[in-house]
């Protein structure tokens, strides 16, 4: 027992090495570098003991260099602890619920309160909006919170964000934020001052920190494209219509409405705007007067209230994923659209076809419910390729072989019962992928045989 806890020293080390079991309990086995570090200086302190007793024969004197390296050591700890348990205190008002945010950077706004005996303590106004000059990498990551009357909140309805950035987009600037959530609420004030702030940056009145370190404008073989996917925003800064850009990619954000900065690009072609929360059609879309395609997928659009027959330079138009049960008929007044896509709705027939939609060379139908093809398709005689799989079609009818210009077809997915002869007909037909869980042998032998020059795929559903 004495070689383990014959001194200070001793028993410091053997204390220390001890810590490592419930180090290695607590943090699991990713701690082991931690755990080797801990066992590592409890071995320097047997270490010290060791020489302290070999070169230091007078025992007063060896006692109090054991004790006075033994409090230093434990003053190091505590030092060690401390600075290990350093946060930033965030302070709420009263029962605060919504949004709130800290945006750091920006030059001649007030610095954070100094952090003392390793608490920086910080209050969070009403309006939940703090601007400082403060640098992001000046804070510690680690936070406490609790509202102003000490009431503490509750972990389970809290959120934050210690990454929120906005890129100005007109200028190389970026500004940072922590954003916090307490509740449900979600406002925009802290991502608006963001925008805003951007826009003082532009007229010459802020100044951040902070620059763009990834371009957010790119380029492809097209031309140059503003690529704003997943970034969580809700507004755009101001002078975005002097981008030469064709193309806008939005997906992702938390847009309720088109940002009128957009419709200011007047070199635009394809609007990306999938993905947000937008739920009425904007109308205004007829200010790009180049717009070629549009992508509303995985938004809450159920219907289009506004005549779209001035968007005569649209072709692609996309609305897959908005759970339909109805087709939105002003689809029909865009009039020469050439590419739709409404897979993945609830659609359950495609009746909704006409002349009007007899430009159509693309038609995505996956995904839906639909259960045959109507008559109507003799209205798509320019169709060449149809996408139709994951549906319930148990037959290939008669008037399918009015689409002569058909190259693809992708009927899998669907319990194909029945094929007309008249298919032979679609002499351009190219490429095919069906099941052939309910054919025959003789079925799928009289389908080669009336499209010799087609490549066609057969698939089990059961294999799959």
């Amino acid at each position: 027992m004495n070689r383990l806890f014959g001194s200070a020293l001793k028993t410091l080390g053997f204390l220390t090495i001890l810590l490592a079991i419930p180090t290695t309990i607590l943090f699991g086995g990713w701690a082991i570098v931690l755990v080797l570090y801990i066992i590592g200086v409890g071995l320097i302190l047997y270490v010290a003991d060791y020489l302290i007793n070999y070169f230091v024969k007078n025992r007063k004197v060896f006692w109090r260099v054991q004790f006075s390296l033994g409090t230093i050591y434990l003053l190091l700890c505590i030092w060690t602890y401390m600075e290990w348990q350093e946060h930033n205190k965030i302070i709420f008002p009263k029962d605060f619920h919504g949004q709130a945010g800290i945006i750091f950077g920006v030059d001649k706004y007030p610095e954070l309160p100094e952090t003392k005996l390793w608490k920086r303590t910080i209050y969070i106004p009403e309006n939940g909006v703090i601007i400082t000059s403060t640098k992001e990498e000046d804070m510690v990551n680690q936070i406490k919170v609790s509202f102003v009357d000490n009431s503490s909140v509750d972990y389970t309805d809290f959120d934050w964000n210690a990454n929120f950035e906005i890129d100005c987009i007109t200028s190389d600037s970026q500004i940072k934020s922590w954003l916090f959530k307490i509740g449900e609420e979600e406002n925009s004030i802290v991502k608006s001052t963001m925008t805003e702030l951007c826009d003082k940056i532009a007229g010459n009145q802020a100044l951040s920190f902070y620059k763009t370190e990834n371009s957010i404008i790119w380029t492809d073989t097209k031309g140059k494209y503003l690529w704003l996917q997943d970034k969580g925003l809700n507004s755009l800064p101001k002078g975005l219509g002097k981008l030469d850009i064709y193309k806008a990619i939005l997906t992702g954000n938390n847009f309720t409405e088109i940002p009128s900065q957009i419709l200011e690009i007047s070199s635009l072609q394809d609007l990306v705007f999938a993905g947000n929360p937008i739920s009425e059609f904007p109308c205004d879309l007829q200010k790009l007067k180049r717009l070629k395609g549009i992508s509303f997928a995985s938004t809450k659009i159920k219907e289009i209230n506004c005549d779209l027959s001035q968007l005569d330079s649209l072709e692609d138009f996309d609305m897959a994923r908005n759970n339909l049960t109805e087709f939105p008929e002003q689809i029909k007044t865009i009039p020469n659209l050439t590419w739709l896509s409404l897979n993945d709705n609830e659609l359950r027939d495609i009746s909704f076809i006409d002349n009007r939609l007899g430009k159509l060379e693309k038609l995505y139908l996956y995904s839906n419910k639909i259960e045959h093809f109507p008559k109507e398709i003799k209205y798509l005689p320019n169709l060449k390729e149809l996408l139709i799989f994951d549906n319930q079609i148990d037959s290939i009818p008669d008037y399918f072989s009015t689409l002569t210009n058909l190259e693809i077809l992708e009927i899998w997915d669907n319990p194909i019962k029945y094929i007309s002869p008249d298919i032979k007909k679609l002499q351009k037909l190219r490429q095919m992928r069906i099941d052939d869980d309910n054919l025959t042998t003789q079925d799928k032998e009289n389908l080669r045989s009336w499209l010799p020059n087609c490549t066609i795929n057969f698939q089990t559903r059961a294999d799959k």
